[in-house]
């Protein structure tokens, strides 16, 4: 298993996130990765900090005559040209036992397929910029059933579960909910607590102090929620006395239509997400 290579075609911030996390968790240097991108030869690439545990190169071709699990991470908008390169430049035989793996939201595995001219070796893997902190969720949908690719399959999962909790094998359907809810999640809590620091400031808390304990007010009670079990209008619940601050906020929270607007961000991303995968798939006609 050691011997397995892992390439990464685009090195933007959700490369750099599962690279970082893998690093903190001490186990960057114990796998093989190449990443593929433009700034590969730049020094002020934030990836060259690693340049001694990864490897950076400025060509797909190359990554993937040396990789056996290659991952797109780059723009949509950019995939179909970099396929038409692989499938025209690799050995058919080349192409088809590497594990090829969609993180892009909207690259399905049919399109992907189609691309490359290649079944059967192709899942999708939707992650969030926490493994950084190796605190991420992932999830995997794959059709693959071929005892090479389940292999590799399973290595990968071993190294995402050094960073991130697995949510479980998906169907498509469901990765683009994920994608809403743990790939662009992240974004919306950070958007409350904006919000909720920014009061703070506003009643007489220094800026420094209310983003700090806003940040690690949302952490505690992820923190809770997870370790309990409890359903959140529980908790919320234990924590509203009978006429006191908390059930006053709420109230203002519901005039607001706070909880209705964070479900319209998610159906909003989930949406766009099929739209996505609509818009590529047009382009396989």
């Amino acid at each position: 298993m050691e011997n397995i290579r892992i390439g990464f075609i685009g090195g933007g911030r959700i490369v750099q996130a599962l690279v970082d996390g893998l690093h903190e968790a001490n186990y960057l240097d114990k796998i093989h990765l190449t990443i593929s991108c433009p700034s590969a030869n730049d020094d002020k690439s934030s990836l060259k900090r690693f340049s001694n545990m990864i490897q950076m190169t400025s060509s797909n071709l190359l990554l993937c005559n040396t990789c056996d699990i290659v991952l797109f991470a780059v723009k949509a908008k950019l995939i179909k040209s970099i396929c038409q390169e692989l499938e025209k430049s690799l050995d058919k035989n080349r192409l088809t036992n590497i594990l090829f793996i969609s993180i892009v939201p909207g690259l399905t595995i049919s399109t992907l397929s189609h691309w490359l001219h290649t079944e059967n070796n192709i899942i999708r893997i939707m992650y969030n910029v926490n493994v950084a902190k190796c605190n991420g969720s992932y999830a995997i949908s794959s059709l693959t059933t071929n005892e090479n690719n389940r292999r590799l399959e399973n290595y990968l999962k071993s190294i995402f579960d050094k960073v991130a909790y697995y949510a479980g094998a998906v169907s498509e359907s469901e990765l683009d909910i994920m994608c809403a809810l743990i790939g662009s999640g992240p974004a919306f809590f950070c958007t409350a607590v904006e919000g909720l620091a920014d009061g703070a400031v506003k009643a007489g808390l220094s800026r420094q102090l209310a983003n700090t304990l806003a940040a690690r007010t949302m952490l505690g009670c992820a923190d809770v929620l997870v370790a309990s079990s409890k359903h959140p209008a529980e908790l919320k619940n234990d924590i509203s006395t009978p006429g006191g601050t908390t059930i006053y906020g709420l109230h203002e929270l519901e005039n607001k239509g706070v909880r209705g607007a964070f479900m319209d961000a998610i159906m909003a991303a989930f949406n766009r997400a099929q739209t996505m995968a609509d818009q590529l798939a047009r382009d396989t006609k």
